[in-house]
């Protein structure tokens, strides 16, 4: 089954699921009253907060990826989120600092030119906020993601660094990296910077 597949069939278990769930609410309020139905209220509250969260992260993801293709058209850009290794390399390499999350997951891309490979931070920006490189070494090392420690990739040129968590995939991204994604986003930063 196609990831494409997987998610339609993802988020259509999932509208089936609210839509069962409000029905039974509906039914129970109207059979038992409003105490009986306390339970699926709550439920119903939990996955409409997770149902906008979620699709608040996609959104900033896809602007700040979005944001630097419009600035770098015709190269390579990878989604990725942040990881904390990553905040503390933006206190050190950026300028401006960006409002990075302290345990990771804000939203970035990588933007793989000729002879570089610019960092970028913030849906509105309109400049990398650090670069390295492009003969920067990359690897998949353990990096903090959250409260846990997930595989991700780490870029180095010797001056500057940046740790991500690939996000071709943002959703499956936001519960921490896989494999195919590590694979993808090494073979892009090594790979030719401009598309034609």
């Amino acid at each position: 089954m196609s990831a494409n597949a997987r998610k339609k069939l993802w988020i259509g278990a999932l509208i089936v699921f609210a839509l069962v769930s409000v029905v039974r609410l509906v039914l129970t309020v109207q059979r038992d009253g409003l105490g009986d139905a306390t339970l699926w209220i709550a439920l119903v509250v939990v996955l409409a907060i997770c149902g906008v969260t979620v699709a608040v992260m996609l959104g900033r993801s896809a602007g700040v990826a979005s944001n630097a293709r419009q600035n770098r058209p015709d190269v390579v850009v990878v989604p990725v989120y942040s990881t904390a290794e990553a905040a503390d390399e933006a206190a050190t390499y950026a300028h401006p600092r960006p409002g990075l999350m302290a345990m990771g997951g804000s939203p970035m891309a990588l933007v793989v030119t000729g002879t570089e490979i610019e960092v970028w931070a913030g849906r509105r920006s309109t400049a990398p906020s650090w670069t390295l490189r492009r003969s920067a070494d990359a690897a998949v090392v353990q990096a903090v993601y959250g409260t846990r420690s997930v595989d991700a990739l780490s870029l180095s040129d010797g001056s500057a660094s940046v740790t991500v968590v690939p996000a071709y995939s943002p959703l499956r991204a936001m519960g921490g990296s896989s494999k195919e994604d590590l694979r993808r986003a090494v073979a892009e930063v090594g790979a030719a910077g401009s598309r034609g």
